[in-house]
């Protein structure tokens, strides 16, 4: 399950990405980068689905 202080810090990395590459990460980088936050948990379908959302939610 991603916690709230999992969601900010994907959000934050988004925006930092866009301003240093200006462009959007790719759903694949932003579950690499939550994986990475979060080690050894198995990320489910509906977390991808939760990190999609906010990827586009990040990227406007």
């Amino acid at each position: 399950m991603l916690t709230t202080k999992i969601t900010f810090a994907l959000a934050d990395w988004i925006r930092e990405w866009r301003k240093c590459w200006d462009k959007n990460p790719s759903i694949d980088e932003c579950v690499k980068f939550v994986q990475w936050e979060l080690k050894d948990y198995k990320i489910s379908y509906s977390d991808k689905r939760v990190i999609e959302s906010i990827l586009l939610y990040a990227s406007e």
